[in-house]
């Protein structure tokens, strides 16, 4: 019996499942192919008896014979308000040569124009086989859907709106939405309300959102589910196809892997990519997907492999990998690359030290008590009292400390018949809140951004160590050995961190901290040998091919002139014009801190001409995250219940709408 057809587009992963070329979700195959099959219908440009196709990391490709020419049409979304969901705005090409825009065999006659073209969200072209062999990088111009069969001249009439030819130069600037006044397609708005708020697809079908469109849109009928879902997976082709151009245009990046488990079970990895422009620092979902059962690190690191390869991301770019902890995940990182590119979640640790704190039987004790009290309190829905106290959540030991704070802020207010704690519990608490309190300041500053940057992370440690080494007169013993389990900790963790080279050299790299946060001279004598080491290397390869440096006769730029002679000015100023004076490591790391609220790349943008080495080294290790997920996600409610979106968009195979919902608005185009 002949294989089917269908295997074109999977790859199999195991007796009892396989994972779509296309969009990667995985799909349960029970001994046979009609899960297969079922899932390829929300593909809808896939034609399963076409012999001539092919599918090369996600994209959907013809081949043809070598003697014909690449050929491509304008096609142009049309938006509107139909109830044809792929109702589309059609310049229609000719039935002669002019209606088609000739591209030579190798791409070299190809004009702005075209290029512009290319990249449209919904495009048909023919491509030659070179373009489907395996060393080729696929970008945003091989996505294709291919050209529906004739219809009558009576049917196309009723689905497209028939616009004569325009000259190609004229394309860019044609106005699409002219032509249909006060009409409208809000499908492009619909898919991201629903990606971005990480909602389900269902929801457009609930009563109260129906309403809501009916109140503000009468004449608008929105698609369906299905539509939704294949015009979504539509955009993230072409998104992931623009991430892949992105990436293959840096130098170096980092990724940052986590795992999560739903309480059935079932559990999925996160990957994210991070790396900068040169101004500022950029962090892009590349994968969300479900793990099989049983889970072992060489199944973590086949997932790690097929992503990379899915976006043409060479090894040899990867500074490092930044996991949430876990052995298992460890393990990966040290097989997909090696154990010096695993860097710690700092988020994780702050996180489980809190836990550990609130978990001694002296704390957890009076918290019971709080939580009872509260719990009692909400219940009983007085009215007339304005305090609001809040329970603490499971798995986020920072509600618990927000649950004991709000307590004794109000305290000294009649809240019962009798309070939980006694007057010495009520102060032995605000003892250890003051304790806990520097610790807890750290997490909330981690969740002021989505992924911050791993060179927070010594100077942090490095600030609460010392804190807690301050210890108070007529401290209880309690408080005491509070403060001595924390510090312990954290010098543990903190000599982990001082040691891993991806850490230290993005404190060192950045201008507002440089070498003030380690506690080990010797290793910071050891990291400034390996940048003079570095230094000369590079020094000596720049010798070997650099020639004079050419002089813009056609641009001068005033303030550009201005930095030289002033950098001149003010090493005579300061005297250095000794054998170090060219010494940029030495003058980098004896100047004074940068202000705390810059941004290191734009202080880099300053420094760059007077240290261009250490600018190359910084541009390499600044992208590298503290955390390997978002720490808002980590500690807070409202991160919790996004974790639990992810979980219920992937039980519905919903891959695509987690990877759009952190694409950047204005790539949206709305």
């Amino acid at each position: 019996m002949s294989r089917s057809k269908i295997w074109r587009y999977y790859d199999k992963l195991d007796r009892n499942s396989a994972q779509c070329q296309l969009c990667e979700k995985v799909i349960k195959t029970c001994g046979n192919t009609s899960n297969l099959m079922k899932h390829m219908k929300t593909h809808p440009q896939v034609d399963l008896f076409d012999d001539d196709t092919v599918v090369i990391r996600g994209i959907y490709k013809r081949r043809e014979s070598d003697d014909l020419k690449r050929r491509m049409r304008k096609v142009v979304s049309f938006k509107e308000e139909s109830s044809d969901f792929h109702s589309e705005l059609v310049f229609k090409a000719a039935k002669d040569s002019g209606g088609f825009i000739e591209l030579e065999a190798q791409g070299s006659g190809k004009t702005g124009s075209e290029d512009h073209i290319a990249v449209q969200s919904v495009g048909y072209a023919w491509v030659t086989p070179e373009a489907v062999s395996g060393t080729e990088t696929v970008s945003a111009e091989d996505i294709i859907e291919f050209e529906p069969k004739e219809e009558p001249e009576e049917v196309a009439r009723s689905s497209f709106h028939q616009v004569q030819d325009l000259p190609l130069q004229e394309v860019d600037n044609f106005n699409h939405e002219v032509l249909v006044p006060g009409r409208r397609s809000f499908h492009k708005d619909m898919a991201f309300f629903i990606c971005r708020d990480r909602q389900p697809l269902q929801i457009i079908h609930g009563e109260g959102f129906q309403h809501l469109l009916n109140v503000l849109c009468p004449t608008y009928k929105p698609p369906s589910v299905t539509e939704l879902e294949a015009y979504i997976s539509r955009e993230a082709q072409l998104q992931r196809s623009k991430l892949r151009q992105q990436l293959a245009a840096v130098s170096t990046l980092s990724l940052s892997c986590s795992m999560h488990t739903k309480s059935e079970g079932q559990s999925w990895l996160e990957m994210v990519a991070h790396f900068n422009d040169g101004r500022h620092r950029i962090s892009r979902t590349l994968s969300v997907q479900t793990l099989p059962d049983p889970l072992t690190s060489s199944c973590v690191v086949d997932r790690m492999e097929r992503v990379c390869q899915r976006y043409d991301i060479n090894k040899s770019k990867i500074t490092c990998v930044t996991t949430s902890r876990s052995r298992l995940l460890e393990n990966a990182v040290t097989f997909f690359l090696s154990a010096q590119h695993y860097v710690p979640c700092f988020a994780d640790q702050l996180n489980s030290l809190l836990e550990a704190v609130v978990q001694r039987p002296e704390i957890h004790g009076m918290c019971e008590k709080v939580r009872t009290y509260v719990e009692a309190y909400r219940e009983s829905g007085d009215p007339s009292s304005q305090i609001k106290l809040k329970l603490d959540l499971m798995q986020r030991p920072i509600s618990t400390y927000d649950m004991l704070d709000l307590y004794l802020k109000h305290s000294s207010v009649h809240l019962g018949e009798s309070h939980p704690l006694s007057p010495a519990e009520v102060d032995l608490s605000q003892q250890i809140l003051d304790v806990l309190k520097p610790l807890t300041s750290s997490m909330r500053e981690l969740t002021r951004t989505p992924f911050p940057g791993a060179s927070k992370a010594l100077p942090m440690a490095h600030t609460l160590i010392n804190e807690l080494k301050q210890e108070k007169s007529l401290e209880h013993k309690v408080t005491k050995e509070l403060r001595c389990f924390m510090g312990q900790q954290l010098e543990k963790d903190f000599e982990s961190m001082e040691r891993n080279l991806h850490l230290a050299m993005a404190s060192l790299m950045d201008p507002r901290f440089r070498n003030i946060p380690f506690q080990s001279g010797a290793l910071v004598a050891k990291y400034m040998t390996q940048l003079y080491d570095m230094m000369q290397a590079h020094v000596d390869s720049e010798g070997a091919v650099s020639g004079e440096v050419p002089v813009d006769h056609d641009n001068f730029d005033i303030w550009a002139a201005y930095k030289a002679f002033s950098h001149e000015k003010q090493r005579l100023i300061n005297g250095s014009n000794g054998p170090d004076a060219d010494d940029e490591i030495a003058t980098y790391f004896c100047a004074g801190m940068s202000t705390l609220q810059a941004d290191p790349f734009q202080l880099w943008q300053e420094l760059s001409p007077t240290h261009p080495f250490l600018h190359t080294v910084a541009q390499r290790y600044l992208h590298i995250p503290a955390t390997a997920v978002s720490p808002a996600r980590l500690f807070t409610a409202d991160g919790a219940a996004v974790t639990e979106q992810y979980a219920r968009l992937l039980e519905n195979d919903m891959e695509n709408v987690l990877f759009m919902a952190d694409v950047p608005t204005k790539e949206w185009q709305l």
